[in-house]
């Protein structure tokens, strides 16, 4: 039986292997991320940049710096240099984290496919070595939404999910500002460690990435409240996370609430429909059929005629390879 765990860190590795083939870097972060929110669902590091990886992530969501995950994601360029775009002159992560510890240049891509963006690589070249050259950045360009499409079908697609009890109760963790445990119920602590080891890390006082990428992003990422997040657990179980900052007394330092629990299927259908492919009027006539609606109903739902629906529930059913009505409302109820 396959370790789903080492599964899913050999997906990020296999890309980190496939980037290797095609451009020379010293080391590597493979980060798979959500694409609804670009935070972190987890990521291959090599141990270099390990070092180093809690300096980065605050460093994301100071939003002081260039080629920022949000940035590249978002942006017309998704792949560029620090020193081929001569950025790095004013980059704080450069000069604060890159540069004193060894690292000469950094290259980040977005891996994005169809305007979604489903992780980032970052690579780095050592001091001593000749920074990325153009060619290395379109190479890596080129190979981007090939790799995008593998973490999407991969990490989305339809498989057997695994019964696991607590994923009827409601977790809740405490993170300091520095990602440690402050308090957790026992839902909370039963998360905390399937993260861990789906990560395979073996420090419990390391805070798996989907939390810290939550935790980062209300801590230094300005002035917002609340952060969400969809995961995906290797076993099939998707999982709703949702974090909050906590009212502190004058002199204390902040904290994190992150809220676990089950999702829902509406709040997992729009990360689904990018795994197919649907247009945005396919998941609305979707969201009738799961409603129960028939194909009038949808028709005066939504203003269509209702060989406009059966053209939709079609052109559905030959992106999911599935034969009939009933199994596509069934393989999207039960997901």
């Amino acid at each position: 039986m396959i370790n789903p765990a080492a599964h899913f860190q050999q997906l990020r590795k296999n890309i980190r292997d496939e980037l290797a083939d095609i451009c020379d870097f010293d080391a590597a972060c493979i980060t798979t991320i959500d694409p609804a929110t670009l935070l972190s669902t987890g990521s291959f590091t090599d141990e270099p940049i390990e070092a180093i990886h809690n300096q980065l992530f605050q460093n994301e969501f100071l939003k002081n710096d260039v080629h920022q995950h949000e940035d590249l994601a978002k942006g017309p360029v998704h792949t560029a240099s620090l020193v081929q775009s001569g950025e790095y002159l004013n980059s704080g992560r450069y000069h604060h984290i890159l540069l004193p510890n060894g690292w000469a240049d950094e290259l980040r891509a977005a891996l994005v496919i169809q305007g979604e963006c489903w992780g980032i690589a970052s690579l780095y070249r050592k001091k001593g070595k000749k920074p990325f050259h153009e060619k290395d950045i379109q190479a890596v360009s080129r190979q981007s939404p090939a790799l995008a499409a593998k973490l999407r079908d991969e990490l989305f697609k339809k498989r057997e999910t695994e019964e696991d009890e607590t994923a009827e109760h409601q977790g809740f963790l405490i993170l300091s500002h520095d990602y440690h445990l402050l308090y957790g119920n026992e839902a909370g602590l039963h998360w905390l460690h399937t993260f861990q080891t789906f990560e395979q890390i073996d420090d419990n006082t390391i805070m798996p990435r989907p939390l810290r990428a939550l935790g980062a992003k209300l801590l230094y990422g300005g002035g917002d409240q609340t952060a969400v997040s969809i995961s995906r657990m290797p076993t099939g179980l998707f999982l709703s996370l949702q974090a909050f900052r906590l009212a502190q007394a004058a002199g204390q330092e902040e904290a994190v609430m992150i809220h676990i629990k089950r999702a829902q299927t509406s709040d997992i259908l729009p990360y689904i429909a990018k795994t197919y492919r649907l247009t945005e009027r396919e998941m609305n006539v979707l969201d009738c059929l799961i409603k129960g609606q028939s194909t009038k109903e949808i028709a005066s739902t939504l203003f269509i005629s209702t060989h406009t629906v059966h053209d939709h529930v079609k052109a559905m059913l030959e992106k999911t390879n599935l034969n009939s009505r009933r199994m596509l409302v069934y393989f999207f109820s039960n997901i």
